[in-house]
């Protein structure tokens, strides 16, 4: 690995210093010296301390839950939520924290009349979350009253988006998004909408960001998207590959190949963990049911297996659904077929369980099952190789990296029991 690489380096040095703060509060011992390795040398993983490092003095909304300890379960978070709570003299401050313990133990109910009491920005974001994540029919209509009283908040935009991705409007959870990001200025939603966005600016903004010290698992997610190197990006997933979170799960299982089919029990909300389940499951004529009868999530990653998976079992007008649900969401930056350097079981699986960036040999433009037919047989024409030995990739936009910010909660709140 390039220790000259400034992502990298700045990742190393955020974990020395949590390390130490972790040793000051007796939550990680020191570690005995040993004989370094190239190996030890690369790793950036975090030990990571059994309760959340949160601060109720430092929390008004689940943004700053985030923040503080991005991976931390929300079992946790209200354990320490409730020690620190006692030391919040604002009534106010303290009365949220009240309702967001309620929310992250699944009182909605209880959460939205707490977060009734008050009419701040911040109360009114957090009505809306628990109205998000109770299922709330009426949360659209509240989100656009609260957008229409409050134009100059970011708050009523961040609301928006979350809506918007779980409705699977990505391209309008976008907007919101970007115009949260220049409402406030905020460097990390900034460094999100970067990064989605491709824009290379986002690495200018990534060890401001660090410096910052929050979002820490996150900004190693995004340092993952970042990185144009496959093994930094699987040194940096492996590093993350222990943590309890869904998220990290998903990143370290396709990055760095660490998937544990325990995971998708352990994490059934998550929808590319399943994906990732299903993909290998599939290849290896293992998948015990149909995925697509067990499938709630809007993702477009699902919408895209299941228009191959249903192509592969002979159902080409059921995948065209899928693709024309999966076109409907994202921007496809292109589609090709190319050779496969092992013989292909099932079309157009490989690239849901493994980083791949293979040369094209025919780009096609048709995503449907007609038009991924008709492409691989022109070119089983121009390679004279048979479909065995060709598979598919489609290269787009992904809006999970939007969806990244709100973190684990969301899917959990909205998938989960």
């Amino acid at each position: 690995m390039d220790f000259e690489d400034p992502r990298l380096k700045n990742i190393l040095k955020l974990k020395e210093a949590f390390e130490k703060e972790l040793m000051k509060m007796g939550k990680l011992k020191p570690k005995p010296k040993k004989e370094s390795t190239s190996a030890s040398k690369l790793k950036i993983n975090v030990e990571i301390a059994p309760s959340a490092l949160v601060n109720a003095a430092d929390t008004w909304t689940v943004i700053d839950l985030n923040r503080q300890d991005y991976d931390a379960s929300d079992a946790a978070i209200a354990k320490a939520l409730r020690k620190t709570i006692v030391k919040v003299g604002d009534i106010r401050q303290r009365t949220m924290v009240e309702g967001i313990i309620k929310l992250l133990e699944g009182d909605y109910e209880g959460a939205k009349e707490v977060f009734s009491r008050f009419d701040s920005e911040e109360y009114k974001y957090m009505l809306g979350v628990a109205k998000l994540y109770s299922g709330d029919p009426e949360v659209l209509k509240y989100a656009i009253d609260f957008l229409k009283k409050n134009p100059s908040s970011m708050y009523p935009y961040l609301l928006m988006s979350e809506i918007m991705i779980g409705l699977g409007r990505y391209q309008e959870a976008e907007r919101f998004f970007e115009a949260a990001a220049k409402i406030s200025k905020d460097v990390y939603i900034n460094l999100v909408l970067g990064v989605y966005r491709e824009d290379p600016a986002a690495g200018k903004l990534f060890p401001i960001a660090v410096n910052k010290r929050g979002y820490k698992a996150l900004l190693a997610i995004l340092s993952i998207f970042m990185e144009k190197d496959s093994e930094k990006a699987k040194k940096i997933a492996e590093s993350i590959s222990k943590r309890d979170h869904s998220c990290c799960r998903y990143i370290s299982s396709y990055w760095g190949g660490t998937f544990k089919s325990e995971d998708a029990k352990k994490y059934p909300f998550c929808p590319r963990i399943n994906v990732i389940r299903w993909a290998r499951d599939f290849e290896a004529e293992k998948l015990d049911s149909d995925p697509r009868e067990n499938a709630p999530w809007t993702d477009p990653l699902v919408d895209l297996f299941l228009g191959f998976y249903s192509m592969n079992v002979g159902e080409d007008d059921k995948a065209e659904e899928y693709f024309e649900s999966f076109r409907s969401k994202v921007e496809i930056k292109k589609a090709y077929i190319f050779r496969s350097g092992k013989m292909v079981k099932k079309f157009g699986v490989r690239m849901f369980y493994e980083p791949m960036r293979p040369d094209p040999v025919l780009l096609f433009s048709d995503l449907s099952a007609k038009g991924i037919r008709q492409a691989f047989k022109e070119a089983m024409d121009m390679t004279k190789l048979g479909m065995e030995h060709l598979d598919v990739f489609v290269d787009f936009r992904d809006p999970d990296i939007l969806r990244l910010f709100f973190g684990q909660r969301h899917c959990k709140h909205l998938y989960g029991d």
